[in-house]
């Protein structure tokens, strides 16, 4: 109940007339949240209501020190066209200030607002641009975040129209293009902007897998405050410019790992040669079938469709340019800039500099380089000997992990962590684990297998033993310093995942049981959030919180689907002549875990394909034959048109007249020039597509906001009733709230 005071204060407060006396507090605070913003109607209320620029209790305000307070207070001073976006700064509300710079962008006076947005002092605009950190926005604003969205969802759910065609997250997208376009406005107008400005920027960039973007913010907009002043480009520029440049954080990943993995195809050139030449041939051959039959471009550079982004940070050449330039101006080393250039190494897949720097920092080695099962490390200096700007932490064991993981030496990295965390008494977080956990099963997957059985690399051929041992030792604990810990469900994934490769049927039923409960837990979230929702003007924190338990639950349900199918796929071909198996064990995996598998379900036997149909269960996609394209992929063949000549080495460069020599092999076949093509490929092929074509969120958006009963509507006034029936238009739907609370 409300007291006296709030009731009067709450009805001085009403836009519209007075209700009549004895109205229920209830529908006068309702009602007033269905109103226009605070500060509007403030202005219009009598003078004892709050000023208008006194922020709510209840606000989260930034506590920057005196950057906050002396760029916001002028708020009153700027043009009423950058009232609210100020105010959403100062309330710290990410998604009010995206959409009011959209709304800026397509003002009918776009002259005076962009006058506007150049005139903010520098403090202002700082605060402004700080309030668009992916770090401070993921949180709060992305429904995914932490969470990965694979490719094969989108057959599924909606929650995959969250993604753009590359696998990126359209939030951080249309947030770097925004601010990319707000910095260009600024500069144009001769305005300087902070360090933060540009941190908060190189972060937008990584945050969308933009490296072009990241590379003008620091080539091109940094350009005139580096002649100014040379120290703009300090140790946290470029730290966060290699994070951005070569994705080293798990956000600028997608939390994809598989990814990002170096590929031996991306060692070729410069930094490898092939002694045989059949293996790059196979290589390619891999690498164009993989391409021409996949019809989205899922995981290609957003500037380059027709170039994989994992080759785009696998270059070598950027690596030391920017550590070349950190040497040559003498800027200090500390833990978050070795830890940044270690994962950038491993993105090149330049494993001597890593184990390099690892001796030249810590003096430590491995006793065996060409056996990483049998080889040990040894070596390292005393922690009272060490730089304490170079002490290992969390972040070199982070780095460690992801450096070597993605250079395919998973084995070398277990030990290298083992190492650092007994020798330098270091705790191992969860996350390190995590990330240990699904590089050793990103390597153990068929397409690593495959590529390196083709390199003839048996240190980067791991097996699903190799995740087990991961499993038993984060689980189980090593050590004083690796304590056991608990695994999330996306470690359960690739634990399930082993498992079936491994051919462990009767272990792998025992998980997908423990998958299946947390689902009905994470199922009793999403109703319990869908009724918090539902009370009337729920609060922002309670809509995104509804709609994060409802993204944890299509991608955990779509885990567990994957988990079955692999699981009769597999079982049923290795075991179809076991006639047990076959009639009572699938039978009775089917009837448990109806909810999970595909409709119908197939498996096969030895008398041929079994189909059995769910009639009950929701279908969540459908099958159609129709002609499917690739996207085109660039190749280089040799131009049968141009072959290629050599003069003399005696004849000089200004004879017009040299003679021309053939260029031939060993054999006396010619050579050519070399060509790049587009290639792409035009298929037959069944392609799977999801009933529910609308984007994710609309469903819960046609929820009615505001209930009331029967007594409580006589009891209103008319003018309040009136509004009111003009928003309700009647009760909730069944309907949708079903839809909301089971997929």
């Amino acid at each position: 109940m409300r007291s006296v005071v709030e009731v009067n204060g709450l009805r001085q407060l009403l836009k519209l007339q007075s209700p009549p006396r004895g109205t229920p507090s209830r529908v006068l605070s309702a009602r007033l949240r269905r109103c226009l913003q605070q500060r509007s109607l403030s202005t219009e209320a009598s003078a004892g209501t709050i000023p208008p620029q006194h922020a709510s209790p209840n606000i989260p305000i930034i506590k920057t020190g005196r950057s906050q307070s002396n760029g916001l207070k002028h708020a009153r001073d700027q043009p009423k066209i950058l009232a609210k976006l100020l105010s959403a700064v100062q309330s710290q509300n990410h998604k009010q200030v995206f959409a009011e710079l959209q709304a800026l962008g397509r003002h009918e006076r776009s002259g005076e607002a962009i006058e506007a947005l150049s005139s903010l002092s520098k403090s202002a605009f700082s605060e402004l641009v700080r309030s668009l950190d992916p770090f401070r926005v993921g949180p709060r604003a992305d429904l995914s975040h932490g969470l990965y969205i694979s490719q094969g969802l989108r057959n599924f759910s909606p929650v995959s129209s969250m993604m753009n065609q590359f696998g990126i997250r359209k939030i951080y997208h249309n947030s770097t293009q925004l601010i990319r376009a707000v910095l260009l406005m600024r500069l144009n107008q001769g305005r300087e902007l902070m360090l933060s400005d540009y941190i908060v920027l190189l972060r937008c960039a990584g945050a969308a897998s933009d490296i072009e973007t990241a590379k003008w913010i620091w080539k091109v907009a940094m350009k005139a405050d580096r002649e100014k002043d040379p120290t703009v480009r300090g140790g946290l520029a470029y730290t966060e410019f290699m994070k951005a440049r070569f994705l080293t954080e798990p956000l600028y990943m997608q939390n994809d790992m598989a990814r990002f993995r170096v590929r031996p195809r991306d060692l070729t050139g410069h930094r490898k040669r092939f002694a045989d030449k059949s293996a790059l041939r196979r290589l390619e051959r891999l690498r164009l079938s993989i391409a021409t039959n996949k019809t989205s471009l899922y995981g290609r550079a957003p500037d380059q469709p027709s170039h994989d982004l994992h080759r785009k940070v696998s270059l070598h050449q950027p690596v030391r340019r920017i550590w070349s330039a950190v040497r040559k101006q003498r800027i200090r080393v500390d833990q978050e800039l070795l830890g940044a250039y270690l994962i950038a190494c491993g993105r090149a897949g330049s494993v001597r500099e890593l184990l390099r720097r690892l001796w030249q920092t810590w003096r430590i080695r491995t006793t065996d380089i060409k056996d990483h099962r049998a080889t040990k490390i040894v070596g390292g200096i005393e922690p009272d000997l060490l730089d304490p700007l170079t002490t290992p932490n969390l972040r070199i064991l982070n780095a460690i992990v992801h450096a070597f993981g993605s250079t395919g030496h998973v084995i070398l990295a277990r030990k290298f962590l083992i190492f650092f965390s007994t020798k330098y008494e270091i705790q191992v977080p969860p996350e390190t684990w995590s990330s240990l956990l699904e590089w050793t099963y990103v390597m153990s997957s068929k397409p690593a297998i495959t590529e390196w059985k083709i390199m003839g690399d048996r240190n980067r051929i791991i097996d699903a033993e190799d995740v087990f041992i991961v499993w038993d030792l984060m689980t189980s604990g090593h050590g004083p310093y690796c304590r056991p810990v608990k695994p999330t469900f996306k470690d359960r994934d690739f634990y399930v995942k082993s498992l079936i490769a491994a051919r462990k049927f009767e272990s792998t039923w025992d998980e997908i049981r423990r998958g299946a409960a947390l689902y009905e837990s994470i199922c009793e979230e999403v109703e319990s959030s869908l009724f918090e929702r539902l009370y009337p003007s729920p609060p922002a924190e309670a809509v995104t919180r509804h709609l994060q338990a409802k993204v944890k639950q299509h991608t955990t349900w779509y885990t567990i689907e994957r988990w079955c199918r692999m699981w009769l796929m597999k079982g049923s071909k290795l075991e179809r002549k076991d006639d047990n198996f076959t009639q009572r064990t699938i039978t009775e995996f089917i009837a448990e875990f109806s909810d999970f598998l595909p409709n119908p379900a197939t498996y096969k036997t030895s008398a041929g394909t079994v189909r059995i149909a769910t009639p009950q269960n929701i279908m969540r996609q459908s099958w159609k034959m129709q002609i499917a394209r690739s996207h085109p992929t660039t190749v280089r063949v040799p131009d049968r048109s141009s072959q290629k000549f050599t003069t003399m080495k005696e004849t000089k460069e200004d004879e017009p007249d040299a003679p021309l020599i053939p260029v031939v092999t060993e054999k006396g076949t010619p050579l050519y020039e070399m060509q790049t093509l587009a290639l792409k490929r035009w298929m037959k092929k069944m392609v799977s597509q999801r009933s529910d074509s609308s984007p994710f969120g609309s469903t819960e958006r046609k929820l009615n906001l505001l209930y009331l009963n029967e007594d409580d509507q006589d009891q209103v006034g008319p003018a309040v009733n009136e509004e009111m029936r003009r928003i309700q238009k009647g009760r909730f739907k069944q309907r949708l709230i079903l839809r909301s609370l089971f997929w």
